[in-house]
């Protein structure tokens, strides 16, 4: 979705490799391998001002991205060898608002219909570890964080939701999601506001909780990828 970042991954590169990132025909980043230099181009129109990072490892990340980035990503990575890889990027333009009151559940959303094609899925909150699904492990960590959300959070291991029962208001603020796999990242922040009831007593458990703005940003699912000798094509799809 609008706002999220999106890293695109390559493979490890050989020594020596010139990696050229193309988005349609025009060249927006590229690296030598050999004096790990990256640079970077803004694009047709600016678009990409301030918004591409390349890596020394020679994955490309785009931050706060737009409909306007909507399209074909290729990287060729030169060596002994020539291999291309090729992104197709979607970019949904909405913006998801969740309304709830102190005492209903709050559930944090990942997009994603089937989260198998991810490695990792991680929430956290302000910067602080949640949950983690890491394959078929799930995990809460024991933290500072776990004491303030203690015995109140579940998560869905199918689609990774991660719901927070009995919201009080202090558990208002910034939610963030890392979805990655080998081919790509894809980031998140959900901003959450819980109002204060106006009658005291209001039921608890009320699903669809009390959260007020979502900056957030990726249905992203892993739709396709070919391999072969020659190239390899990635579908990711973010609403």
């Amino acid at each position: 979705m609008v706002g999220d970042s999106i890293t695109l991954h390559v493979t490890e590169i050989p020594r020596g490799s010139n990696i050229i990132w193309k988005f349609g025909d025009e060249i927006i980043a590229r690296m030598n391998e050999a004096d790990r230099n990256p640079s970077t181009n803004e694009g047709p129109g600016a678009i990409f001002k301030d918004r591409l990072k390349l890596d020394e490892t020679g994955s490309l990340t785009i931050t706060n991205i737009r409909t306007e980035h909507n399209g074909h990503y290729s990287v060729d990575i030169r060596s002994t060898n020539a291999e291309l890889k090729t992104f197709q990027v979607t970019v949904h333009d909405e913006m998801k608002i969740v309304s709830v009151k102190e005492g209903e559940s709050v559930t944090l959303r990942t997009g994603a219909v089937d989260i198998q094609a991810f490695d990792l899925i991680l929430w956290e909150y302000e910067d602080h570890p949640m949950a983690k699904i890491d394959r078929t492990l799930h995990q809460l960590p024991k933290n500072s964080v776990s004491s303030r959300f203690a015995g109140r959070l579940s998560q869905n291991e199918n689609n990774g939701y991660l719901t927070i029962s009995d919201s009080r208001s202090t558990d208002s603020g910034d939610y963030h999601l890392n979805m990655n796999n080998t081919a790509f990242t894809l980031q998140r922040t959900i901003r959450v506001t819980v109002k204060a009831s106006p009658q005291s007593g209001a039921p608890s458990g009320i699903c669809g909780a009390g959260v007020g703005l979502v900056v957030w940003v990726v249905t992203a699912f892993f739709a396709a990828r070919f391999v072969d000798n020659r190239g390899k094509g990635v579908s990711v799809n973010i609403k």
